[in-house]
């Protein structure tokens, strides 16, 4: 029997995950008007600030995950974006 496996998370993760949830939200505002979109990601950006200040976030770590992440969410992003209604935003 194999044993599950995880990933840990750390706040640096949760972070660069709302930051690029916010990227994404903004980005393609297909279920909300652009005003919304823009107030979603804004909150999601908040989100983000409070775990860094909070869970006091390495600086180095952060970044460090930040240059990892970019690789992957651009791939997710293009994935899951890549639907015609989205096109029009990416231009």
């Amino acid at each position: 029997m194999t044993e599950p496996r995880t990933i840990s998370q750390t706040p640096a993760q949760a972070v660069v995950f709302l930051e690029t949830l916010a990227a994404i939200v903004e980005k393609s505002p297909v279920t909300y008007s652009a005003d919304s979109a823009a107030d979603l990601a804004a909150h999601l950006r908040g989100m983000a600030e409070a775990v860094t200040s909070e869970a006091h976030v390495n600086p180095a770590e952060l970044n460090t995950t930040r240059q990892y992440a970019a690789l992957d969410w651009h791939n997710e992003a293009v994935g899951v974006l890549f639907a015609a209604e989205h096109r029009p935003t990416f231009l």
